[in-house]
């Protein structure tokens, strides 16, 4: 879990699940606005990706092979709700917003 950059305070899950959303959100402890660092943030769009790589080049091929498509699709559902839980321990936190590139 992310800490704040001026308090050091802990995020817990669910702060943290609230601003891998937003991008920005204030620091629940000492009020200073917090951002995802660009690290962060590069980590996320490339991981948000992977789906969209199986249902293009994987689903057929695992088609291909004879795989029905509810069990790709069934594949690709579960990778987001492991995504969406796995977020919370790859944010980082910045006192600045910094460019993405």
């Amino acid at each position: 879990m992310p800490n704040c950059e001026n308090c050091h305070y802990k995020w817990s899950f669910f702060e943290t699940m609230k601003i891998g959303f937003a991008s920005s959100k204030k620091c629940p402890n000492c009020g200073a606005k917090q951002y995802v660092s660009t690290k962060s943030s590069k980590t996320i769009y490339i991981i948000y990706l992977i789906p969209l790589f199986i249902i293009v080049f994987v689903r057929p091929l695992l088609e291909s092979l004879g795989v029905s498509s509810i069990l790709s699709i069934t594949l690709v559902v579960l990778f987001i709700i492991a995504y969406i839980f796995y977020i919370p321990y790859t944010i980082r936190l910045s006192n600045e917003q910094e460019p993405l590139w």
